[in-house]
């Protein structure tokens, strides 16, 4: 028994090996692939690396025809190699006029379960086909819970927008910019204007007072910066606004957008609300893609996050802390001036932002040449922080797993002496006692 067992399990795990070499070799990409696709690339993967493209021996070892197996070979190289070539041909029918349809009968018995119990389409399924001998499958309880305006709205909002796209693609020809994900890290150093981040810091200030019952809410205390930053050039775009709204975000960008060298591709942004309504409708109109970081996830914006980091150390706490709207603005915008202009960045080589910039349009070679070295450099440091937080010593594992065992030892419930046990950590400095 247990040999049979192991003879499949190493079958399965030769299976599963060659799925990921062939994903890797013929899906470089990592294009989404039904499983039926995901099938015909393995067949795929064998003639062109095991079997020397001998599509004779291929089509024998798996099992299948020779000529069949020799037209999805040359569908595959037609399409440039492309693995999206092999998923098969669409089995719906073109007319469904003749379709048959289900009774009245089981269409009120699908209603009545759904208004008594609110079960799924899957469930009503079965019920009908258990205590009514009717027969209907889960998608038709489905397609007649669409009907009938069944279906919770909650469920399906997001099919119900993706549907609305799709009405508005077809018959405005307009496509919806917004993408709902993370950008691609490719476009963080690809050209000016590619990729820019966008957030908003709150900035205290004295001129907002607290009303005279002492209730107040957050807004009462701060401005707002908004601030546009080019993940290539790291030039960047300031306003301070009075009001957290989508408003003063579309008229910022309107200001910002005057002042930036090159035209914007693309913007990432939080999911505050500052970014939706008119921010959002006014990216629309300059045909900019929108992205959105994960909720609660910072490091999706690392570069216009750790420019605040700057401005706080630099700038805001060098004494234009707590000072009117107007002058913490004309403030602001010469800490612009002096960001882009003067100040060095070692991203940039320890050249300004906008130094890198000409230096760009001059000589792009010598540009991406500065981008790659950084890059390594950021790569060794995060190697050096990972080791550098790892318990490697076997002797202080040791230590510490001989600390836990009397201090998890309640055998008779005898109390446990723990200061030798500490002693020995000191020595082997995992961690400082008192």
């Amino acid at each position: 028994m247990w040999k049979n067992e192991l003879k499949y399990r190493i079958k399965l795990n030769s299976i599963q090996l060659m799925q990921t070499k062939a994903e890797n070799l013929l899906n470089p990409n990592r294009y989404y692939l039904s499983e039926v696709a995901k099938k015909r690339l393995k067949w795929m993967y064998l003639i062109y690396y095991e079997e020397n493209s001998n599509v004779s021996k291929v089509a024998n070892r798996i099992g299948i025809s020779r000529e069949w197996l020799s037209k999805l070979k040359s569908k595959f190289e037609k399409s440039g190699k492309d693995p999206r070539s092999l998923e098969p041909n669409s089995k719906r029918p073109k007319d469904t006029s003749n379709r048959q349809r289900i009774s009245v009968e089981t269409e009120h018995k699908i209603l009545k379960i759904r208004n008594d119990y609110g079960w799924s389409k899957t469930d009503i399924s079965v019920v009908l086909k258990r205590d009514y001998c009717l027969q209907a499958s889960p998608s038709t309880v489905n397609r007649y819970l669409h009907k009938h305006k069944k279906i919770c709205p909650k469920i399906s909002e997001r099919n119900k927008k993706a549907w609305l796209e799709k009405q508005i693609r077809e018959k405005f020809k307009q496509t919806n910019m917004t993408i709902k994900y993370r950008p691609p890290s490719c476009l963080k150093d690809y050209c000016p204007g590619a990729l820019i981040e966008k957030d908003m810091k709150l900035i205290p200030t004295i001129n907002k007072i607290p009303l005279n019952n002492g209730k107040y809410h957050i807004k009462d205390h701060f401005n707002y910066q908004h601030t546009f930053i080019d993940t290539f050039t790291r030039i960047r775009g300031l306003e301070l606004t009075l009001e957290p709204d989508s408003l003063e975000a579309q008229l910022s960008y309107n200001e910002i957008k005057k002042r930036l060298p090159f035209k914007v591709a693309s913007i990432n942004t939080d999911n505050g609300g500052e970014n939706g309504k008119n921010f959002k409708k006014q990216l629309a109109g300059d045909e900019i893609i929108h992205f959105y970081s994960r909720t609660g996830t910072p490091t999706d914006n690392p570069r216009v996050e750790r420019s605040h980091l700057t401005d706080d150390n630099e700038f805001w706490k060098r004494g234009y802390n707590y000072q009117p709207f107007k002058e913490q603005k004309n403030a602001l915008a010469k800490w612009e001036y002096i960001y882009n202009y003067v100040r060095p960045h070692q991203a940039l080589g320890y050249l300004t932002p906008i130094e890198f910039y000409k230096l760009w349009k001059e000589n792009p070679v010598k540009a991406y040449e500065i981008k790659d070295t950084y890059k390594k450099y950021l790569e060794k440091q995060r190697q050096r922080q990972n080791n550098a937080r790892r318990l490697k010593s076997k002797d202080q594992i040791e230590k510490l797993m001989e600390y836990i065992d009397a201090k998890l030892n309640v055998e008779n419930n005898k109390k446990v002496d723990l200061q030798p046990y500490k002693l020995e950590l000191i020595k082997c400095e995992l961690c400082s006692w008192t």
